[in-house]
């Protein structure tokens, strides 16, 4: 449920099977709703520099940071949440 979520700001959406982030690249903060299990908490994740972020179906995110050469992970370990 995502009824309780602000959006102003929101440039981009993203989402696997159990989960979404939507991100605020110009603010460098994402807000994440969802299984927490899947990536739907990301409040330990910094998302300063964020460039891009990809969902897989298995419920693991990866928001690249291009300019820094540089990555971050969320989400089921087993496939891909921890790099």
């Amino acid at each position: 449920n995502c009824s309780s979520i602000d959006f102003t700001g929101v440039t981009n959406i993203f989402g696997n099977s159990y989960s979404f982030v939507a991100l605020k690249k110009d603010l460098g903060q994402a807000v994440c709703w969802g299984d927490t299990d899947y990536g739907g908490n990301c409040s330990s994740i910094d998302f300063t520099g964020v460039t891009d972020i990809l969902g897989n179906e298995n419920g693991a995110f990866v928001a690249l940071k291009k300019d820094l050469g540089q990555a971050v992970c969320w989400g089921d370990a087993d496939y891909g949440g921890n790099c």
